[in-house]
């Protein structure tokens, strides 16, 4: 029973949603079976809903059908029904968090029973709600098409003589349109550098062209930073684009949600990312100011937890800077908004990286014997280090054999998009490392080339092979 998903949803709630659980289970508006109360009473009483071992359902069917010989079709009846009720409750708990979405509903209602005074005056008050909105993403922008649609589908309803708001219908549409295909259009962008696939983004040049030709759109914020951020992925290379996102983003952050705003940094981070692997440092700082103010703004905490990943990146682009005292600190003090599931990983991943930066290859390795995760990029990343770590130290053998397994390990696995080619590149090019004769002028020029020509591959990898070639 303790797998069941009634179990699951009963364990995120706080201690408020359980005590509105119990009111709307003894409601004959939420739930009119008694054998659904005595069900919820069981679990919620000393929160039995959160023991790990022993939810058995024949217990459950005991307490609720003391005189009941146990019946599993019966049992399945009321987790179905149980299931229904706390659902329903959920989902009116989710509607009256949103005091536009209820009054869009009343003035549905308003309008099919045709009650003119009540819906103008809900109206009225739903037009106020609108515009006390903090915000102006994307969703402020459905919702202004919606309103617009609701007000069009009332007067051409009911009235003859109004003018009827299409252009205000039309213009809210194509603003709303707009700003969401340029969203998704960066959400594209940021998965298609990360897997091996192709998106087509419809519209996409038609909407790009549109602004162009009237650039009085980039005065609405959520067009204004997604059409900045599509454009900084498209053209990589034209760095008035990043200048505008970060314009942009300047201008308008305060109008949006922190989860959004989260979105919105990434877009900006993952360029910053990209350039930095392409060998551009200016960019390293760019990234660590963009970390270092959205951890200001606690951006990158969704439900009290950090991304692992952005963990990984503020303590990657902290050593390139070499910031080692904030590096560490930064570990230190942050690793507890680590998930469990990623927090010894990575913290013994990120102290790997610490003390490689650093030079000193024995507390690394150490600590990258500790790393166990089954993330693959982070995996891949472990063994290029553990490659340098055998090269420096002279461990010929296993270096040989981790280059082995490496190779072995990305014919298995579906690695994304350019990662996959640039841990290829380094494993090649390793292998033309040990293979380098001393006094072969020749033939280290040769490798050289090879190395400063290779691409994809990251800056530290190709600035630790041109080093390691330099030494021989």
């Amino acid at each position: 029973m303790e797998n069941s998903r009634l179990i699951e949803i009963l364990r995120v709630f706080n201690k408020k949603e359980v005590r509105n659980l119990r009111k709307w289970v003894v409601s004959p508006i939420g739930n009119q079976r008694e054998d659904v109360i005595f069900l919820f009473e069981y679990l919620l009483k000393n929160e039995r809903y959160q023991e790990n071992n022993g939810l058995l359902k024949t217990d459950i069917f005991k307490q609720v059908y003391p005189e009941l010989r146990y019946d599993d079709a019966k049992m399945r009846q009321l987790v179905y029904f149980g299931m229904k009720t706390l659902e329903e409750y959920v989902i009116y708990q989710e509607l009256r968090k949103d005091e536009i979405k209820a009054k869009m509903a009343l003035a549905d209602f308003y309008r099919n029973r045709k009650l003119e005074k009540a819906y103008l005056k809900n109206y009225k008050q739903l037009l106020h709600l609108h515009e006390l909105q903090p915000h102006r993403n994307t969703d402020y922008l459905k919702k202004e098409y919606l309103i617009q649609m609701e007000s069009y589908q009332y007067w051409v309803k009911y009235s003859r003589t109004k003018k009827i708001n299409l252009m205000e219908v039309s213009e809210s549409l194509s603003h709303y349109f707009i700003a969401d295909q340029l969203r998704q259009g960066c959400l594209m962008h940021a998965y298609r550098s990360l897997y091996d696939t192709t998106y087509k983004i419809g519209l996409i040049d038609e909407i790009i062209n549109e602004i162009i030709k009237n650039p009085a759109l980039l005065e609405i914020p959520a067009i204004s930073i997604y059409f900045y951020g599509y454009k900084t992925n498209l053209e990589k290379e034209n760095p008035d684009h990043f200048k505008n996102l970060k314009g942009a983003i300047k201008k308008f952050d305060h109008l949006f949600p922190t989860d959004e705003l989260g979105t919105i940094y990434h877009i900006a981070l993952n360029h910053c990312i990209g350039q930095m692997n392409r060998g551009k440092d200016e960019f390293i700082r760019e990234a660590f100011e963009l970390f270092q103010k959205g951890f200001q703004k606690e951006i990158f905490l969704d439900n009290n937890f950090v991304s692992p990943w952005t963990f990984h990146n503020v303590v990657v682009i902290g050593l390139k800077l070499n910031d080692y005292e904030v590096v560490e600190n930064f570990i230190d003090d942050n690793q507890i908004y680590l998930e469990d599931k990623y927090r010894e990983s990575f913290v013994n991943y990120s102290f790997a990286l610490f003390y490689y930066a650093k030079g000193d290859f024995s507390k690394a390795m150490n600590y990258l014997l500790q790393y166990e995760h089954d993330e693959m990029l982070v995996n891949l990343r472990a063994k290029i280090m553990l490659l340098k770590i055998y090269y420096q130290q002279d461990e010929i053998n296993a270096l040989e054999s981790l280059l082995g397994s490496m190779r072995t390990y990305l014919s298995r696995k579906k690695i994304m998009g350019y990662h996959k080619e640039g841990i290829k590149n380094i494993i090649r090019l390793t292998k033309k490392l040990l293979k380098v004769k001393p006094y072969d002028k020749v033939q280290k020029e040769k490798l050289e080339t090879s190395i400063k020509e290779a691409n994809p591959l990251t800056t530290d990898d190709r600035n630790w092979l041109l080093t390691q070639l330099k030494n021989i």
